[in-house]
């Protein structure tokens, strides 16, 4: 059995998040061939991930939401960003056929637009991520906030502490994605699992600059 390493050395003496330490505590994870104690640990990672994005998200200001991002978007439709994913992975998780909506979604096919009601396919990352951004450009951050922390505790609802082996088996059983996790590491993993680490990665890493810094 694959030893985890402690989630408390994410966060050195100096209060300081290690985005390296992260990304190995969620490698060794994913390792795991004990497929409860995989899921386990993700759900702690999971709470961990939330007890500081949902602070995070909460703290922002409208003055700091307007503001430019990292890569020049205002910090609301990076979070919005964020939203969009977290949408669509929910629709996937929640749906009666997960198996289906799942193999459409890795193919950037078949999200659902609860506004216009209908199903879009997309060619890439890109395209899916300009239709969300234009979605969320000129919305209101109050409403952008409190979609932000709906829609990432709905997703998180997935996920229970206490889960039936159906569950673990259909996140195991679907088909395997190579993540380029980091420069040079690719990760071969189950779509399944892979949604799931994906939404974590997001709140936690890729866009904690923009998530605790001030108005530039």
């Amino acid at each position: 059995m694959t030893k985890v390493e402690d989630r408390t050395q994410m966060h050195p003496e100096n209060g300081q998040f290690s985005r390296d330490a992260w990304y190995k505590h969620l490698i060794d994870i994913a390792k795991l061939s004990d497929t409860r104690q995989r899921y386990d640990s993700l759900v702690q990672l999971h709470q961990t991930t939330l007890d500081f994005y949902l602070p995070a998200v909460k703290a922002i200001t409208p003055e700091i939401a307007a503001s430019p991002s990292s890569d020049g978007r205002s910090r609301s439709l990076v979070v919005a960003h964020i939203v969009g994913w977290e949408e669509w992975q929910s629709q996937v998780f929640g749906d009666s056929d997960k198996d289906e909506r799942l193999r459409r979604q890795m193919k950037l096919q078949g999200y659902y637009d609860t506004e216009t009601r209908k199903l879009v396919d997309f060619e890439g990352v890109d395209n899916f991520n300009a239709y969300n951004a234009k979605r969320y450009d000129g919305k209101p951050w109050s409403e952008i906030q409190q979609k932000a922390i709906n829609t990432a505790l709905q997703l998180q609802s997935f996920f229970s502490p206490n889960p039936n082996k159906q569950w673990i088996d259909f996140l195991e059983n679907t088909p395997d994605h190579n993540w380029r996790i980091l420069p040079g590491v690719t990760l071969n993993i189950p779509s399944g699992w892979y949604l799931w680490m994906v939404s974590m990665e997001h709140e936690a890493v890729e866009h904690r600059e923009d998530l605790i810094d001030k108005p530039r």
